[in-house]
């Protein structure tokens, strides 16, 4: 009975979405929109929202309907001012604190398939973490890095759509204008900073297309946290005005939301929940004086912090509201980085002197979670990618943890041959084996006794030798090879690896319950071109690197190599960058490090990825041009295939021979018929 009312349930929620006769409303009405031309004017099929949507996409943005096409890319190069702009308004803000969010929910953000985006104002992509690139794997224009997510570029999508309406919105599958989007659910949530100005559009991706509704409970509540990161920003030499609605003060009552009001009397800045609480808008409230905005002037507010005593409001929405008053005292670390902007327009979008106070949002996170792990003896497993930093984050847990006077012993699973490995771990009795020392050698597990055993690539150890850890771990006792007596160890250990473990589960290579009983907790650490603070810790390295050679302080970057360092693929992570910090300082002719003393390989990587880019945009745009593009007979549909593949060659008439599944002599003179040239230029006669 159960069964069949569940199966009652899932088939109602399907008519909900699908119609009772199994009809995919979306669906049919996307197909009739491609057969039209125009978007349907009823909500019988699609949501209202929805229904807006495309009805934006044919009228007003020009977008070729039931066609599948690619965002644009809007090229960072091509204006300073972008990437200056990053350094000095909110969007830098919220990059920082999202290292830090993402982090915290990066486990179940790998377990539910889904990408995140970080989006300016306008709806390009300036952020994507999706470090398994499962999302973005199919779609590579889509999850670039510069990729215009607007409405008028993409169609609808939670993003472009969330900066258009500034509202957060969520589309499924076929919900979306563009039948690229289709296999995904997009949803995007606007930032707001305290002063009530748009900064940025937080989006979601998934391969569930019914995850839309989830994704953006999800992107509200994650919206909270930032924005409260943005007002505790603010919040300095002023005071701070936390809203309630009861009036006692030991009473316990709902957060009202909070208020900045500066030093100099003026709101400046709100959160939601006060502009809700207040009524009138951000407009209405930030910019204006205490005493106009809220009822309460700014003697009022001193007297209220320095008493202790509850503020009453003027009522509000027809209720009263009241207020606790707090002094936030001005901070000399925020004012010297304000002294420190930039104020030229061309400047460097981040510098090694602008970011001595810089900090490692997403280590000192990690350390924080990591904090009294090691007091309770639960397992901590680090994942991310070769290069990362993995090893680095175990020194400073063992340095900051309870055993730090004990000692650290660290072995590289892959780098040892198998037939060593056990030896190595377990240690062995003398003349056990051919080639043993006669006195024997004590393994890893006893030289780190009372402290922390550090296996990296934990993911290359042999199959056998997994159940003999496992066996060790339970039982905290090694047997040496060679030995029937059993030595008792006390071992904290830590492993790390860059492969999936999970996925290795599910093939088979590596044991279930190893797995599970080194996962105690999970702590990953982006990849360096996932790291919204990558410029400032690229700083910080450069500063190290720097000192430790001993070169001039005034040593610096040029503009240029920033902004390149802001847009390459960084493959190699933080021991790649560390090379080319540590090399280019190395070879540097004068005060200024400028593109020509990178290394070499360094800028290949960057022109190879950039190639990619180019030919990918060029197919993209191609096809989007054959599919706006109706009426043509069959020779102008020969014509340009002709001169794509010219175009696509660079003029070498084999290659595009080839291309075409035809002989040179047929392309000469096809080229002939159509006006063509053999040279680079391909120029057509007019």
């Amino acid at each position: 009975m159960l069964d069949r009312a569940a199966a009652s349930v899932a088939a109602l929620r399907g008519a909900e979405e699908t119609g009772f006769y199994g009809v995919d409303r979306p669906g049919v009405a996307w197909d009739w929109m491609k057969q039209t031309g125009q978007a349907p004017a009823g909500a019988d099929w699609v949501r209202p929202q929805v229904a807006e949507a495309w009805a934006r996409c044919v009228d007003d943005h020009a977008l070729p309907p039931g066609a599948e096409f690619a965002p644009r890319q809007r090229r960072l190069e091509s204006g300073a001012s972008e990437l200056d702009g990053w350094r000095r308004n909110s969007l830098g803000g919220v990059a920082g604190h999202l290292s830090a969010l993402v982090y915290d929910l990066r486990t179940l953000l790998d377990e539910t398939n889904v990408a995140l985006l970080l989006a300016d104002p306008a709806g390009a992509v300036v952020h994507l973490l999706d470090s398994g690139s499962r999302i973005t794997a199919g779609g590579a224009q889509i999850g670039r890095i510069g990729a215009d997510w607007s409405e008028a570029s993409l169609g609808n999508n939670g993003v472009g759509t969330a900066s258009l309406l500034r509202e957060p919105v969520a589309f499924d599958g076929k919900e979306h204008f563009n039948g690229a989007l289709h296999r995904f659910a997009t949803a995007g949530c606007p930032i707001v900073a305290p002063d009530g100005g748009l900064c940025a559009i937080l989006g979601m991706i998934s391969d569930r297309r019914d995850a839309a509704k989830l994704a953006l409970g999800f992107l509200k509540i994650a919206r909270h946290m930032l924005e409260a990161s943005l007002f505790d920003r603010l919040a300095a030499d002023g005071y701070l005005l936390r809203l309630r609605a009861i009036g006692e003060a030991d009473a316990r009552f709902a957060d009202e939301g909070r208020v900045f009001v500066g030093a100099d009397g003026y709101v400046r800045g709100v959160d939601r929940a006060a502009v809700e609480a207040l009524g009138g808008g951000y407009s209405a409230l930030v910019g204006a004086r205490a005493a106009t905005a809220l009822g309460v002037d700014l003697p009022a507010l001193i007297a209220a912090h320095e008493g202790g005593r509850i503020l009453s409001l003027p009522d509000r929405n027809g209720r009263p509201l009241y207020a606790e008053a707090h002094r936030c005292p001005r901070r000399d670390g925020a004012a010297s980085s304000a002294r420190r902007a930039p104020d030229r327009a061309d400047a460097a979008p981040c510098g090694p002197d602008a970011e001595r106070d810089w900090s490692d949002s997403v280590l000192e996170t990690a350390l924080r979670k990591a904090a009294g792990l090691q007091e309770r003896n639960i397992p901590i497993l680090i994942t991310g990618e070769s290069g990362v930093g993995k090893d680095y984050l175990v020194r400073r847990l063992h340095a900051g943890g309870p055993r730090k006077e004990r000692p650290l012993v660290a072995i590289n699973c892959a780098a040892i041959p198998r037939e060593l490995i056990e030896s190595e771990l377990f240690g062995y009795e003398g003349g056990s084996f051919t080639g043993a020392r006669a006195k024997g050698k004590s393994g890893k597990f006893v030289e780190a006794d009372k402290g922390i055993l550090f296996l990296d690539e934990i993911g290359d150890m042999a199959a056998d030798l997994q159940a003999t850890l496992l066996r060790v771990l339970d039982s905290s006792e090694v047997v040496p090879i060679g030995s029937s007596k059993p030595i008792r160890v006390d071992v904290r250990v830590v492993a790390a690896t860059n492969r999936s473990l999970q996925e290795m589960v599910q093939k088979g290579a590596f044991r279930r319950d190893l797995y599970y009983r080194l996962n105690g907790v999970q702590l990953w650490l982006p990849p360096l071109r996932e790291r919204p603070d990558r410029l400032g810790l690229l700083s910080q390295l450069f500063r190290l690197e720097r000192d430790a050679l001993g070169s001039a302080e005034d040593l610096r970057f040029s503009d240029e190599v920033w902004r390149i360092f802001f847009k390459h693929p960084w493959p190699g992570n933080i021991r790649e960058a560390r090379n080319v910090l540590r090399s280019s300082i190395a070879v540097a002719k004068g005060p200024v490090i400028e593109i020509d003393d990178l290394p070499i390989d360094f800028l290949q990587e960057l022109d190879f990825d950039q190639r990619v880019t180019d030919a990918e945009s060029q197919d993209a745009n191609v096809d989007e041009t054959v599919e706006l593009e109706a009426g043509f007979d069959l020779s102008d549909w020969e014509a340009r295939a002709v001169r794509h593949a010219l175009a696509s060659s660079k003029g070498n008439i084999a290659k595009a021979a080839r291309s075409l599944g035809i002989t040179r002599a047929t392309l000469y003179h096809k080229m002939a018929r159509y006006g063509l040239r053999s040279d680079r230029r391909i120029v057509s006669k007019r």
